[in-house]
């Protein structure tokens, strides 16, 4: 048995009383899945991880991704999710020394593994025989200094420009500048670039809250639950907008929705109706505005003292330092004309982000719960398949995607560098034709776009047909209430 005593700064961080651990040389009990399912509350949480049980209810405030993520995994096998996101490289290998420091209060009833596992399990070894987690650092030296070259561009434009043309230009250079760190942004979050947290964790924040407002902390924390409960109607932060924008009417065919992430109803009332009813003509104007809710996020997520975050006081004070030198930046226009013109239409352009973002995902199915239905073993692979799509890209706009055209390789090998992710694509194709029931969907752009104005005009379509309810008539409150 691992010892209870934690030797890591995590694992002192633990809750302050002790965890009880099954005495030394003691027979572990051996529980199905049926038994481990029935400790999945945040006081009693237990996670299977390689066929080992642990007991994570005293440890998951500790958890540096964040304690939402160990309570989605609350009862479940969290193998294939932690194998995703702890890999071996860089300081991806600190989880498995903290694994030995948890209660490890079962192992699971064996049982023989599926083709599909043991597929899958062959192309992850492969991808890190094969060195597809190693980084051309060429590629980021290359990316910094075009990210640099777009920075410069707009401090010239600005500084030059006399016309509202010339306003419109810097907007336009910013607006790329904006979307590109992002992408690199994004890189960090997934530690990889260099694959040591600390050292993505400063480069995020330098492309992140000092260089476009963007707060690292809220990132990491939305982002990931995202990529653990992809298009879950109660768990992804990814997909819960109302009451502006629905993708389809789970979310309100039974009068309200909880969300586990953010922790509050979402109610079809009357005005949740009003606007989801004409989704499909508001999508694009909202997100030419979203990334303004952005850095209201990131100020709210930093300003909560009941969510732990890292680094907390750093990134208020590159938050603050954004503001500082784009408020200074903007004055430069010779007018407030001018001024507004560069802001409002360099956060326009660099909405086309967002519309990337949904992309992928939200024309796809959703589910319920924080665990996809599939045989066991295969529910992270299946779900990855079932709620995510790749963009059809070709050399010349790859830079425009971020590698975020590659979300299907990208979700399941999230640590891969984005350059090497085109490599992971074809082997997870391969895959993919060996195994009935599984598609691994790539679209066009436009296509992609097509297929979001479809669903949520789809959507609005029966939210017109559908009756609002007041919340304390929901099925969800006569549920909580054990009416119904």
């Amino acid at each position: 048995m691992p010892p209870c005593q934690a030797e890591t700064e995590v694992t002192k961080r633990t809750a302050k009383a002790p965890i009880d651990c099954p005495a030394k040389g003691s027979k572990l009990p051996a529980i199905t899945p049926e038994e481990l399912a029935k400790h999945n509350k945040p006081d009693d949480n237990w996670i299977c991880i390689d066929n080992k049980v642990y007991d994570v209810s005293r440890w998951g405030a500790s958890h540096p991704g964040g304690q939402h993520l160990v309570e989605n995994a609350a009862g479940t096998d969290a193998s294939a999710v932690y194998h995703a996101f702890h890999t071996e490289h860089g300081s991806g290998g600190r989880s498995h020394k903290i694994l030995k420091h948890l209660p490890h209060v079962a192992n699971m009833v064996s049982r023989p593994q599926s083709k599909l596992e043991k597929d899958f399990d062959e192309v992850r070894r492969l991808i890190d025989e094969d060195g597809l987690y190693t980084t051309d650092m060429n590629y980021y030296y290359i990316m910094a200094v075009w990210i640099a070259s777009l920075l410069l561009s707009t401090i010239y434009l600005v500084l030059t420009a006399e016309t509202n043309v010339g306003a419109l230009a810097a907007a336009f250079v910013f607006g790329i500048f904006l979307q590109q760190c992002a992408f690199v942004g994004h890189d960090t979050a997934h530690n990889g670039i260099t694959h040591d947290r600390k050292t993505d964790m400063i480069i995020g924040v330098v492309v992140g809250p000092l260089l476009t407002g963007v707060s690292t902390a809220w990132w990491k924390r939305s982002h990931n639950a995202h990529h653990v409960v992809t298009n879950s109607v109660t768990h992804d932060p990814d997909i819960q907008h109302m009451p502006i924008i629905a993708i389809s009417p789970e979310f309100w065919s039974k009068g309200a929705v909880f969300s586990r992430y953010h922790l509050k109803w979402f109610v079809f009332d009357a005005p949740a109706k009003f606007l989801i009813s004409y989704q499909h003509l508001l999508f694009y104007p909202v997100m030419a505005f979203a990334r303004w809710n952005l850095y209201i996020q990131g100020f709210l997520l930093l300003l909560n003292p009941a969510i732990k975050t890292e680094w907390t006081r750093v990134e208020l004070c590159a938050l603050a330092s954004f503001w500082t030198w784009l408020s200074v930046l903007s004055s430069c226009l010779p007018t407030p004309w001018m001024q507004a013109i560069f802001l409002v239409v360099s956060h326009m352009f660099a909405g086309i982000l967002h519309v990337q973002i949904t992309l992928s995902h939200f024309s796809m199915p959703v589910y319920h719960g924080a665990t996809y239905k599939a045989p066991p073993g295969e529910e992270f692979v299946r779900q990855q398949f079932a709620t995510s799509m790749d963009v059809k890209t070709t050399w010349w706009n790859d830079w425009f995607h971020g590698g975020l055209q590659f979300q299907v390789a990208h979700h399941i090998f999230p640590r891969v560098p984005r350059h090497n992710l085109k490599q992971v694509q074809i082997r997870l194709e391969k895959m993919c034709s060996r195994h009935s029931g599984m598609e691994y969907k790539k679209v066009g752009w436009w296509e992609g776009n097509f297929e979001i104005y479809q669903t949520l005009r789809s959507a609005a379509l029966k939210a017109r047909a559908s009756k609002t309810v007041d919340f304390a008539e929901s099925e969800m409150w006569k549920a909580m209430c054990a009416e119904g």
